[in-house]
């Protein structure tokens, strides 16, 4: 064992550290007895044991410091003053003791309630699971039946979706607006109608869809859909990646707060210039809202054009604009003579059967 630094002093750490290890080892080795780890366990002479060597077993410690008595000796060995000093720290012991005397109960009180506090709340976590659970639950199922959440997607498609060929042919209107871009995301794709579109016109797109039914639709039709939360994944979007949205069909289908914070997070992902399309029954016709809007139990309200319009100006898209399409089937005569009544059938036609669907089309703005 070395004792002796470089300048030949004599080294006082090294040699503890040296000790330290040796006795380490030996008790691992056992070498020790139960007398000699009984006495490596005592409090030596000279004080308390270190804090850091309690640490090791902190409730046998904390048992031990609770039976501690806290004693203070007011005797001062001074010869001359020293009778004088001891009786002076005893005035003020007997003067303080009162006052230190209400802190520890203040706080036995104080640790006797946090002690009961955490106990109560050991005990209640289970209880509070339990509820949040069964509230989670109950929510869920009040969710599933609200909206007929239950219902098979692929016959509801097939009875009320609308034939795939028209719808083709309303959503070729829109395909120039994406001319020339590669990441275009279509919200609510369904079976991939407008992907299709996209791709035969060499345009690059995705498309997200709750539903995992229409998802593997468009799946098995090659294109690139995924089953995902329009909300969340817009946040999960970096910014600027996108250059082109399209969603046929979505916004009726959420709260209008909802709808504006999807305009919000479009804002931030989407490149500049880049077009967005929302196609929505039309609310200014009264038969959709009467009548067709509520076949799709999944819809929530429907949206006047100038709302939807003043949705996309207010949250900072430029150029927008409104087109409306697919007119009725059925329209009152308009070929009359009498120009009043004339006026009145054609009013009676916007009003009742005027085109049951609109886009509200808006731009990202350049800067």
């Amino acid at each position: 064992m070395s004792t002796s630094a470089r300048d030949g002093s004599v080294d006082l750490d090294a040699i503890l550290a040296e000790v330290r290890e040796r006795v380490r080892r030996k008790r691992e080795r056992g070498v020790y007895g139960a007398d000699v780890e009984a006495m490596l366990r005592t409090d030596l002479p000279g004080g308390r044991r270190l804090l850091s060597d309690d640490m090791h077993d902190p409730v046998g410690a904390l048992a031990e410091a609770l039976d501690d008595d806290a004693l203070y000796d007011p005797t001062s060995r001074k010869t001359i003053v020293g009778p004088l000093i001891t009786f002076a720290r005893r005035v003020v012991i007997g003067l303080t003791r009162w006052w230190i005397a209400a802190i520890v109960d203040r706080q036995e009180r104080i640790n006797r309630l946090l002690a009961a506090t955490y106990d109560v709340e050991g005990r209640l976590a289970p209880r509070f699971g339990e509820r949040l659970t069964r509230l989670e639950r109950e929510w869920q199922e009040w969710r599933e039946h609200s909206t007929a959440a239950n219902l098979h997607s692929v016959y509801f498609q097939a009875r009320f979706g609308g034939d795939e060929s028209v719808i083709r042919q309303q959503s070729e209107q829109f395909v120039d607006l994406y001319m020339g871009k590669q990441h275009v995301l279509d919200l609510g794709c369904g079976r991939g109608i407008f992907l299709t579109l996209l791709r035969d016109r060499g345009i690059g797109g995705y498309g997200i869809d709750l539903d995992p039914k229409v998802v593997a639709q468009a799946r098995e039709r090659g294109l690139d859909a995924f089953e995902a939360d329009a909300m969340a994944h817009l946040e999960s979007l970096p910014a600027r990646s996108i250059d082109g949205v399209y969603a046929r069909h979505l916004a009726e289908h959420v709260l209008p707060g909802d709808l504006v914070a999807l305009l919000r997070s479009l804002r931030r992902a989407l490149q500049p210039g880049a077009p967005v399309v929302f196609v929505t029954p039309n609310a200014a016709n009264l038969g959709v809202t009467g009548h067709t809007f509520w076949n799709d139990p999944q819809h929530v309200r429907p949206i006047p054009p100038e709302l939807f319009t003043f949705y996309l100006e207010v949250e900072g898209f430029v150029g927008v604009g409104i087109r409306t399409f697919a007119p009725s089937e059925h329209r009152l005569n308009e070929d009359l003579s009498d120009p009043k009544i004339r006026e009145n059938v054609r009013l009676l036609n916007n009003t009742l059967f005027g085109d049951r669907d609109y886009a509200v089309v808006g731009f990202q703005p350049d800067a």
